[in-house]
């Protein structure tokens, strides 16, 4: 499979790692500095290509991590996002400036992707949730652990898939908070 990544930060260059190691094909990019990845891309091997978001966004799977003052706009001119799974890794912001704005003007990025690409499928993907959830709910509970969410049961299925190729145990949070299990 075709995985995108945009942005890089210890989860996805992870993901990435993971995913190339599985013979997945991995393109690479980072919405600031593409450079900056060259030496990590050339240790995960040949099948990480380096490439510009809009070659990253073409993948069917796009793991994303972008500071979340930087979304708005984030995806004016690329190519046709409809359908599209992305996985939006936990939410990094460098400026409180938007957490000073008067409540209810202040915009989750999972609202902000979601305005800008309705018809695209969002994921959101957590590593670090409390330890008693991670004890009592989790399959492996062997430090691969990965949590998910989202509203569309085919992409959600698709990453669940996905997750478990790269030895990662992927559990389903919409699952267990509707088992009242959060």
């Amino acid at each position: 499979m075709k995985i995108g990544i945009i942005g890089a930060c210890n989860m996805t260059l992870d993901i990435a790692t993971r995913a190339a190691k599985s013979g997945h094909e991995v393109l690479l990019s980072h919405p600031r500095c593409i450079e900056s990845l060259r030496p990590i891309a050339a240790r995960m091997g040949d099948k990480v290509k380096l490439v510009a978001k809009d070659k990253a966004v073409k993948a069917k799977m796009i793991v994303l991590f972008v500071p979340r003052e930087e979304l708005n706009g984030f995806f004016d001119g690329l190519p046709d996002m409809s359908e599209k799974i992305l996985v939006h890794t936990n939410n990094p912001f460098f400026s409180t400036e938007s957490y000073l704005s008067p409540i209810g003007e202040v915009k989750s990025s999972s609202e902000i992707i979601s305005a800008q690409l309705p018809s695209a499928h969002l994921v959101k993907i957590f590593h670090v949730l409390e330890p008693e959830l991670i004890l009592s709910k989790c399959q492996s509970q062997n430090g691969n652990e990965i949590f998910f969410m989202g509203t569309n049961q085919e992409a959600k299925n698709k990453v669940k898939s996905f997750l478990k190729t790269i030895d990662l145990s992927a559990c389903d949070l919409d699952e267990l908070c509707s088992a009242g299990q959060c």
